[in-house]
This record gives C-alpha cells, sequence and structure tokens, in this order.
C-alpha cells in the first residue's frame, strides 16, 4: 500500500495536469460563497443595505429575469469555451504533434477561466433557487449585486480566453514554450550540480532494486527517498533516464547497501509512473517535442519548412547551453551532500533522437539541412566537452553525406558548402575534418 505522502505526491502531480481539478475547486469556492450571501442576506446588516441598493435588484421577477439571463449566457460561453478547447486540442495534435497536448491541456488561465464559468453558474442556479415569486424579502440584493458584477468578470475573462486560445494555435508560441521549459529545467539542473562530481559513482556490485511494474519513468519523490538514503546513510544511482519505458523486472535502482524488504517497499513507492512528457520536466523532452514539430512541418501534409527552421534553432540553443554539462542530474541532498544520481541522455543519443529524424526527413530541402548546420555549428560555441564535440562532429559527417546524395542542384550544393567552410574555420578540437561537397553530384559518383 502507497504511503500517504507518496500518494500525496503523486496527486499533486496530477492535479497539475488535469484540465478537470481547477474547475471543480472554483465552482466549490462559488457555492460557498453562495452559502455566504445567502447567510448574509438573513442579516440585519443586510436589510439596511438593500435600501441603498437601485431598486430593481429587490423584485422577485427582475431578480428571476437576471439570473435566468445569467445563466443562459454563461452556459453559452462554457459551451462555446469547451468547443474551442477541444478544436485547439485537436488542431495541435494534426499540425504539431500529440506530445505536446498534455501542456495546453494544463495551461492553468484556461482552466481558471472554465472554473470562473461553472462557478458563476452553480452560484446564480442556488441564488435563483431560493426567490420565492410573491415574497420580496426572499430576493438575495447583495447576492443579486455580485451576480451582475461576476458577469461582468466572466466577459472580460471570455475575451482573454480568446486571446489565450488563439496563441495557443501558433506554432511560434508553441515552440516558444517548449523552449522556456526546457531552457528552465537545463537551468536548475545545472545548479544541482554545482559542486557535485561530474560523473556517476561507480556503482559495480552495488545493491540492485528492480522495477515493480511497466511503465515510462516519471519523478521520485526525492524527499521520501532522501529520508531513507539519510536514515541508512546510503548512495543511490538510478538505473535508466528519465522517459526509459521500464518492464517488470528491469534495473531501476542500485544502493551503496542492501535494503530490508520494508525500506524495499518504501523505496519502490518514492517512483511515479506516466505517459506525458512535459518540456519543463526535462530537457531532452522538450528538445524531442521540439523535433517532432519540426519533422510534422517538413511533410507534404504541412509543408512549413519555415517552422521546421524556427525548431532547428532553437534546439541549436539548447545544444549550446548543454555545452560542458555532464550527462547526469542529482538530488536528495543531505546537508549539501548529493544522495541519489540520475543518468540524462548524452549527446549522441541525444542527437539521434533530435537532430538524426529531421536530417533524414529533410533531405530534400536544401535550407533544412543547410540550418541543420549551422545549429551543429552554434552547439559548438561555449564549452563542450570532447565527448560532445566528437558526437557532433560525427552528426555533421552524416549531415555532409545527406547532402551529397540528396542535393542535386549545384546551387544549392554551393550553399552547403558556404555553410561548410564556415565550420572548416572554426579553432582548435572544434573544427570537424569534414570535406566539401562536388560541385557537380555527378563528379561525386564518379569519384
Amino acid at each position: 500500500m502507497s504511503s500517504p505522502a507518496n500518494a500525496l505526491y503523486r496527486l499533486r502531480k496530477r492535479i497539475a495536469e488535469s484540465i478537470a481539478v481547477y474547475p471543480v475547486f472554483i465552482a466549490s469556492l462559488y457555492a460557498g460563497l453562495a452559502a455566504a450571501v445567502l447567510y448574509f442576506e438573513t442579516t440585519p446588516a443586510a436589510r439596511s443595505l438593500r435600501d441603498l441598493l437601485p431598486g430593481g435588484l429587490g423584485d422577485a421577477d427582475n431578480a428571476r429575469e437576471i439570473l435566468g439571463t445569467l445563466i443562459t449566457s454563461i452556459i453559452s460561453l462554457t459551451v462555446f469555451s469547451f468547443s474551442m478547447v477541444m478544436v485547439v486540442l485537436n488542431g495541435a495534435a494534426a499540425r504539431l504533434t500529440p506530445r505536446v497536448l498534455p501542456g495546453l491541456i494544463s495551461d492553468t488561465r484556461n482552466r481558471v477561466i472554465l472554473g470562473l464559468y461553472l462557478g458563476s453558474t452553480l452560484y446564480y442556479l442556488l441564488l435563483i433557487s431560493t426567490i420565492e415569486k410573491n415574497d420580496p424579502a426572499s430576493v438575495p440584493a447583495t447576492g443579486l449585486l455580485l451576480a451582475l458584477l461576476m458577469g461582468v468578470l466572466n466577459l472580460t475573462m471570455f475575451v482573454v480566453f480568446i486571446r489565450s486560445v488563439s496563441q495557443s494555435i501558433q506554432v511560434d508560441w508553441v515552440l516558444t514554450q517548449l523552449f522556456d521549459g526546457a531552457g528552465s529545467n537545463l537551468e536548475k539542473r545545472k545548479r544541482r550540480l554545482e559542486g557535485v562530481a561530474s560523473a556517476l559513482p561507480n556503482d559495480d556490485g552495488w545493491w540492485c532494486l528492480p522495477a515493480a511494474r511497466p511503465g515510462y519513468l516519471r519523478t521520485v519523490n526525492e524527499r521520501r527517498l532522501g529520508e531513507l538514503l539519510h536514515k541508512r546513510e546510503l548512495v543511490a544511482v538510478i538505473q535508466v533516464e528519465p522517459g526509459f519505458f521500464l518492464v517488470k523486472g528491469h534495473p531501476l535502482i542500485r544502493f551503496s547497501e542492501p535494503l530490508s524488504e520494508a525500506d524495499q517497499a518504501e523505496a519502490i513507492d518514492c517512483f511515479d509512473f506516466h505517459n506525458n512528457e512535459f518540456a519543463g520536466a526535462n530537457v531532452s523532452y522538450g528538445m524531442r517535442q521540439m523535433a517532432e514539430i519540426a519533422v510534422k512541418a517538413i511533410s507534404p501534409a504541412i509543408n512549413d519548412p519555415g517552422t521546421a527552421i524556427r525548431a532547428i534553432n532553437l534546439i541549436g540553443v539548447l545544444l549550446q547551453r548543454l555545452g560542458g554539462v555532464p550527462p547526469i542530474d542529482v538530488g536528495c541532498f543531505d546537508q549539501g551532500r548529493a544522495r541519489l544520481f540520475y543518468p540524462q541522455l548524452g549527446i549522441q543519443r541525444l542527437l539521434e533522437i533530435v537532430i538524426a529524424p529531421i536530417r533524414v526527413y529533410a533531405s530534400h530541402d536544401p535550407l533544412v539541412t543547410i540550418t541543420l548546420l549551422q545549429c551543429m555549428k552554434n552547439a559548438l560555441h561555449d564549452s563542450p566537452s570532447d565527448a560532445q564535440i566528437e558526437a557532433i562532429h560525427d552528426e555533421i559527417h552524416a549531415l555532409r553525406d545527406q547532402a551529397d546524395a540528396k542535393v542535386e542542384n549545384w546551387r544549392d550544393r554551393q550553399a552547403v558548402n558556404d555553410v561548410v567552410e564556415r565550420l572548416l574555420k572554426l579553432e582548435g578540437r572544434k573544427r570537424p575534418s569534414v570535406r566539401l561537397l562536388p560541385a557537380d553530384r555527378s563528379d561525386a559518383a564518379q569519384k
């Protein structure tokens, strides 16, 4: 059975992603507000305030008509808004990639606005149910004034919602959100790695705890796991990268000392699995989603190389920022000492996942190929490690060979060579040993 702390940890994660939680919570607040208003109407202060309000708010027929109009209007706005959300999600899945849907669904603005609509509707229904036609004293005049103010607020929120939805279907906005989320995660990782060893500890011979169920590794409740590691004076190394699909029995985490059965159950309960990828959770998630958008944009159905170029440029910035960052992450700090180590995707594997699909699908487009070469050049800036430089050089060679095989027009081949020449001007170990393309593809075939 899951411990309450881990159950609460997983619940918080689900709440942050669910489209329904915010509306339900806000609607509950509105129901409480309606109860408070109805109670206030029974107090002497409310009867004194009633004389200061416009006379129309104290008439039962006027009150029912006003509330009925507001209910009808807000229900219409709610239906329209939910329909717009579904259209946006469907369009994003078709034009971008289904992997961006969790991020769009979890947009806080949209969920709060939908919650305001549902809460206002519930508030109006509770108020109108208390009005008796032949009893003017039953009209909640103060509550009716609040209802009118809520109607104005909902109209304002509708304008905000339309703006938010119109942003959500813009590919540049989606790419920027992915880039910001991935960049923020990378900066946090850099701060965690300050003063920590740049390599995973040697865990050969350490005791291994296997996965108890299949799924994609998502996150770890570091607070609970850190308490266990601190109590037992242990160090642990997770055996797979975030997003790795585990089957039952696959090595999950190694500990510097064996665990008792009770500690094993506590440790395995700290892990959370999922099927969604959020750019803010890991830099590789954001880069992969941007790569999928680029591949989709290159496809004949979309035919939008400009979007692909935009995505490649942003990927190049992230690759540059990864320069010199070891492929690890740390957590469960105990007085400044990291007790938990995560492996991260190495640059070689990252380029295979992010750059290679674009290279293959864009082999017919010299402009995208040129942008990929420039992306590799940008990645060589800053302070990449020797392993990162070697992986980037390998990808440059692959791009050059792909262009040599697919780019036929002499002018396009010359444009590719212009970028290769700029790469050859790099100094020192950053300079790749790559050859220029022959001016004519027939010359290359003869050689």
